[in-house]
């Protein structure tokens, strides 16, 4: 991922961007945090992969639980770091692996707006699995691939923020879901109506699942 044309490594932009997010009309992290409160206690831990500026974590740190946070731009998690919302931030890639945590430790993993960059997610499943504990809820959200459901993903024109972004199809998530433990117990699709990438509306998926 390069980061000179990229907006999220921007200073100026970053400054920006939680109030850009709201005119963008962009509730992904409502709709992930209300789809998967029923499961949620305090003092858990939970991992925010893709944590950015920690608009997606707030809520999880007033419900009291314990917020780590991965993020490949550090302008961003500067940001975050100002919240003081997380009790742990690195900045990672998330196209490599492994995660840089120990086995089975988190009870949550949640990733708002950061998939749809990742073309091949086997690797990023598979390690999320290893991480998360028995009967922990791993929440995503993916802009489904629904004209070739053959393909794995397909990719997108480069976006506004300068970055490729990606299609995955249902019957990948799902084969990764059976590959890695994961039983599916929620799906949802929302609308962003002004797509920070596209400046148009744009469907997308939440899925909620848990570690069997």
């Amino acid at each position: 991922m390069k980061s000179e044309k990229n907006l999220f490594f921007k200073k100026e932009f970053v400054e920006k961007y939680d109030e850009a997010v709201k005119k963008q009309k962009w509730y992904g992290a409502e709709i992930v945090f209300g789809m998967i409160y029923e499961n949620l206690n305090a003092n858990d831990k939970i991992l925010d992969i893709g944590i950015g500026t920690g608009l997606s974590a707030t809520a999880f740190h007033k419900l009291g639980l314990e917020v780590y946070g991965l993020d490949y731009s550090e302008e961003m998690l500067q940001i975050c770091k100002q919240k003081n919302i997380a009790v742990d931030l690195q900045q990672f890639d998330l196209n490599n692996t492994p995660l840089p945590y120990q086995k089975n430790y988190f009870n949550h993993v949640s990733a708002n707006a950061v998939l749809y960059f990742i073309p091949e997610l086997d690797a990023l499943f598979s390690e999320v699995s290893r991480i998360l504990r028995k009967t922990g809820i791993w929440a995503f959200i993916v802009e489904e691939n629904t004209n070739q459901r053959n393909a794995k993903f397909i990719e997108k024109p480069k976006g506004k923020n300068g970055l490729v972004n990606y299609q995955h199809s249902s019957k990948y998530l799902l084969s990764l879901m059976k590959d890695n433990d994961f039983f599916l117990l929620k799906k949802l699709e929302f609308v962003a109506e002004n797509f920070q990438m596209e400046g148009k509306a744009v469907s997308f998926q939440v899925y909620v699942t848990e570690k069997r």
